[in-house]
């Protein structure tokens, strides 16, 4: 399956040791240019830079513009930048059902245009239903730490706890 992804699951996936389970789930992941800016020139030796410079070299990750700039000015809001709005744009232009971020505001507007949504808690619960990531809670708890956007007491973090029968 191939899908477009914004830098939130790239960027989370890599704090967390496991960039891996996006090649394992996703023949093919295409990401705008903008999106690989942000995690390799500006992001330079931050998490997700290497593991994302390497899956480029191995042409399972490609960069890729939106040719039609028109339909990303279009998604464009208040709430949605033009670099999230690209994301979106890139993946309805190419025919691309499915789009990984972990921002609402993204996740929101990509369910508006018939997209379907995964992000980084989705791909980790994937990994432990599998038997592929060990534990879930630890690498939950290690983005809580790092600053990812869930509450260890809210329906997200429960509920993917519950569906692995961690609690």
């Amino acid at each position: 399956m191939t899908v477009v992804a914004d830098s939130g699951p790239l960027i989370h996936l890599a704090i967390v040791g496991q960039f891996h389970l996006l090649k394992r789930y996703f023949h093919e992941l295409v990401i705008i240019p903008q999106v690989y800016d942000e995690i390799v020139t500006h992001g330079k030796g931050r998490p997700g830079d290497t593991e994302l410079r390497q899956a480029v070299r191995d042409q399972w990750v490609m960069v890729e513009p939106v040719t039609n700039p028109a339909a990303a000015k279009r998604l464009a809001a208040s709430n949605i930048s033009e670099t999230d709005a690209a994301v979106v744009a890139c993946a309805v232009e190419k025919k691309i059902t499915l789009v990984l971020a972990d921002d609402s505001d993204v996740r929101d507007l990509a369910e508006r245009e018939g997209l379907s949504v995964m992000g980084s808690v989705g791909i980790l619960t994937q990994g432990r239903l599998e038997g592929v990531v060990h534990e879930l809670k630890p690498l939950l708890d290690k983005l809580v730490v790092a600053g990812f956007h869930i509450d260890s007491n809210g329906r997200v973090y429960q509920d993917a706890l519950r569906r692995v029968g961690e609690i």
